[in-house]
């Protein structure tokens, strides 16, 4: 039998499987920008409140890997009666949805909150491990890059209404109505996916070979491409990810913003909102022109965006600049994300997958850390700490930038389409 990998999908099938990125995008949004910093600025002196943030991120990400890792190996061979993704789809979100039922309930200091959110990046790392390689799964190669744009799309929707409505309920003191709007979500999105795919989940025996973790590690290792896009990706999700942790404190502390929580609604639903827009578009051009040039566009043109950032301190020009930003970003993952679907090993999509979603983990991990400690070491300089925050950022996403060019597209092709 034919696996429905082989066969065109409908828009409403692309759009259904890809509604699990809406729920899960809308949770991370959340608690990175919103809720974290918000309830730790409850328990602490301003003074300690951005090394803590930096270190509860970290390490809530870093166990998030662990789980992501293991839900798409263990995916890539389960063969049970409900399909191989699903089981584990469903299994991280009920994780999440119970963790914020007790999040409502129970937040009365930065421990609790704290393991509350090991609880949910648990969770959600489960379910994401295991729908990532759906894209490989299921959507035939010419159609990958409009899934992309359904993804991205799904992702900065729910990251807007992360920022959006989570930062407005924030700001109004209604939490327990933005936890409970979140949950909904995030089970409706699970829920959608899971009946979208569930007759083209399953495993063919063609597709199992020898899953030793070594024997992968020493494949991607030798892999050209797959590890130079790896690093490239690691250094970029560095460069950007931690932003998000600090955006409340940045307009609190630098701008001298009241009600940060508003003033992070207003810009990340319209940096978001003008992202997925131009998500989409660019998700349907990436089946039509060269990848290789988008992959260098994007990191190149955020790495200047956050440049310019670190020398003005006004919110208006920061939603500019944040609209490029916001634009370059999604895109970049967007194109990444269809680009590594056709470099990793045919039947063993979920491991490779999982092996690049961890450089992109260990990044988001390491991202928050490092920006908690530059704050923290020139909490006293003012303005000036959040200016050496940016300038790093953009100094590593030009490396990434210099990674991709050099190591991974062909630079002799790059305004061909090339032929995958």
């Amino acid at each position: 039998m034919l696996m429905g990998k082989y066969s065109l999908k409908p828009f409403r099938y692309i759009f259904g499987m890809n509604s699990v990125y809406l729920g899960n995008n809308y949770l991370w949004t959340s608690f990175e920008s919103l809720f974290l910093p918000y309830e730790i600025e409850l328990f602490l002196p301003q003074s300690l409140q951005t090394i803590y943030l930096g270190i509860i991120a970290f390490s809530g990400i870093m166990i998030g890997i662990t789980f992501n890792f293991l839900s798409g190996t263990f995916s890539d061979r389960l063969n049970s009666r409900i399909g191989r993704r699903r089981p584990l789809i469903l299994i991280g979100s009920i994780i999440v949805v119970l963790s914020l039922i007790v999040f409502i309930f129970i937040r009365n200091s930065v421990l609790a909150v704290f393991l509350i959110y090991i609880l949910i990046e648990i969770g959600s790392n489960i379910a994401y491990g295991s729908y990532q390689p759906l894209i490989r799964d299921v959507i035939p190669s010419s159609q990958r890059g409009t899934s992309s744009g359904i993804g991205g799309f799904f992702t900065l929707v729910g990251s807007a209404f992360g920022f959006g409505l989570s930062g407005l309920l924030i700001g109004s003191g209604r939490i327990k109505l933005a936890v409970v709007l979140i949950l909904l979500t995030v089970a409706a999105g699970a829920s959608i996916t899971v009946l979208t795919i569930k007759k083209d989940d399953y495993i063919s025996n063609s597709e199992i070979f020898s899953r030793r973790i070594l024997g992968t590690i020493r494949n991607v290792v030798r892999s050209g491409k797959f590890k130079w896009m790896a690093a490239a990706n690691f250094f970029i999700t560095v460069g950007s990810s931690g932003l998000v942790f600090f955006e409340y404190y940045y307009f609190e502390y630098s701008l001298d913003l009241r009600d940060a929580a508003i003033y992070v609604a207003i810009a990340g639903v319209t940096i978001l909102m003008i992202s997925a827009v131009s998500t989409v578009g660019i998700g349907i051009l990436a089946d039509k022109v060269n990848k290789d040039l988008l992959l260098l566009i994007f990191p190149l043109l955020s790495g200047f965006s956050i440049l310019f950032i670190s020398f003005i301190h006004v919110f208006y020009m920061f939603l500019i600049l944040g609209a490029l930003i916001g634009i370059a970003y999604g895109n970049y993952f967007t194109i990444t994300n269809s680009y590594m679907s056709f470099i990793v090993p045919h039947g063993s999509a979920g491991k490779y997958l999982s092996i690049f979603l961890i450089s992109t983990e260990v990044g988001a991990a390491f991202s928050p850390l490092i920006y908690g400690v530059i704050l923290f070491v020139f909490k006293s300089s003012g303005s000036l700490a959040y200016s050496r925050l940016f300038e790093l950022s953009s100094l590593l996403y030009f490396i990434g930038f210099s990674l991709i060019l050099l190591k991974v597209v062909n630079r002799k092709g790059l305004f061909t389409q090339q032929k995958r």
